[in-house]
């Protein structure tokens, strides 16, 4: 079953930490290889100065469990939706890619990923400085097959980089909001009613699609956002994006918490 696999997954990842090291975070990952398995993993410890360091590793579990990407969360990690069901993380003029199976893992992950950054910044670690030495063991121990290597450092599809045409946005933006209103109560109902752990954001994004019977190309990333704000579960709305909250759906479309936040 999928539930052992990722059981014995997680084990294997375990074997490749040191004692002193915390597994924060594991989500699986879609491949363009069918059968392929791979995971984005964050991995903390103390540093030299007793302050958290983290760094993220790729991780192919296939024949074996190796690693095929790693990554020092530095003060400069920025984090973007690519609006097509994934992130960008990018970090000294590096960029990677992921995309989480499902919509749930997509929110863990960016929750984890936004706390680890967000203690980079605080204590200012930058390439070159005295923190992260112990990540040289991973770096070292880079031993995926070349296949997977090309995909952990694949870019995305010109399609999903391509920004929307000036025409489409200066395009009546009432009708826009409008068309936005809309959305945000269909993918409401929709995300009621489906398995967050199971469906991926594109899946959601072609539910929406049939519901509605239009092309929503467009609303690509107003719709990703849209799925994180509902999908927020903690008490406080927290920002993750300028105007992209975190919360329960009441917190998040609470007008009073967000002016006070922003």
């Amino acid at each position: 079953s999928s539930g052992s696999d990722i059981q014995h997954h997680l084990q294997s990842m375990f074997y490749l930490l040191k004692p002193e090291e915390t597994l924060k975070m594991a989500v699986k990952l879609e491949s363009v290889h069918p059968g392929r398995t791979r995971y984005l993993v964050v991995v903390s410890r103390p540093g030299r100065q007793l302050t958290e360091e983290s760094c993220l590793l790729g991780i192919d579990c296939n024949h074996a469990t190796t690693v095929g990407l790693v990554l020092k969360v530095l003060a400069d990690t920025a984090i973007t939706l690519d609006g097509d069901g994934g992130f960008s993380v990018s970090v000294c003029g590096r960029q990677h890619i992921f995309k989480p199976v499902s919509v749930q893992a997509m929110w863990s992950a960016l929750q984890t990923l936004h706390k680890v950054s967000a203690k980079a910044r605080e204590h200012n670690y930058f390439l070159g400085g005295l923190t992260h030495e112990w990540v040289a063991h991973y770096e070292g121990r880079i031993s995926s097959d070349r296949s997977c290597l090309n995909e952990w450092h694949a870019m995305d599809s010109l399609e999903s980089r391509r920004p929307p045409s000036p025409d489409s946005v200066r395009h009546k933006p009432t009708e826009r909001s409008e068309t936005e209103r809309v959305i945000r109560t269909a993918l409401k109902e929709i995300m009621m009613s489906v398995d967050l752990d199971e469906v991926t954001s594109k899946q959601v994004r072609a539910k929406l699609e049939e519901c509605l019977d239009v092309d929503l190309g467009e609303f690509k990333s107003f719709i990703d956002e849209e799925m994180l704000v509902i999908l927020g579960q903690m008490d406080e709305a927290t920002e993750i994006f300028p105007h992209v909250y975190l919360g329960s759906e009441w917190n998040a479309s609470n007008l009073e918490e967000l002016n006070k936040n922003g």
